[in-house]
């Protein structure tokens, strides 16, 4: 089954299930434990909040690597075996450098990565064109599609 991903959301689950979802400037972070084949992915729209509390904790970097975190303990992840990869990050406004979203989303979702010492195993970033994400938890491959191409980490 394919389970999407909201934008500001995310999504926990285990093998066979696919989580899913289409990203611009926003990062996906993808957690994976290989040998329970437990997954989890956020849909990361900016990078910091300062309320702990918020409905959504898949928006922000901050909030969401640790609610991912939790949820996938819940199902009996191995928090110390977690692995990463992230995709997106994509500069939609071209025109305006200083409203660059997605890098500093790239880097809020690497640096709160950094501060749970989980590593990164693959990604995509960067770019300026919108992307199609599907994270397989079977064996935690990703598939990225562009408008005209398909890429796996």
């Amino acid at each position: 089954m394919v389970i999407k991903v909201k934008m500001g959301g995310f999504e926990v689950s285990k093998s066979p299930e696919i989580l899913e979802t289409l990203l611009g400037s926003c990062v996906a972070v993808m957690l994976y434990d290989n040998g329970k084949k437990i997954g989890g992915m956020a849909h990361v729209m900016l990078p910091k909040t300062k309320d702990e509390n918020i409905r959504n904790p898949g928006k922000y970097a901050n909030t969401a690597i640790p609610a991912l975190i939790t949820k996938m303990a819940i199902l009996d992840a191995r928090t110390d075996k977690l692995v990463a990869k992230i995709c997106g990050g994509a500069a939609m406004f071209r025109k305006s450098s200083a409203i660059d979203i997605g890098k500093k989303n790239i880097d809020a979702v690497v640096n709160e990565l950094k501060k749970y010492n989980i590593r990164i195993i693959g990604e995509d970033i960067g770019g300026n064109a919108s992307r199609m994400i599907r994270f397989f938890l079977k064996d935690g491959k990703v598939v990225i599609r562009y408008r005209n191409e398909e890429k796996i980490i």
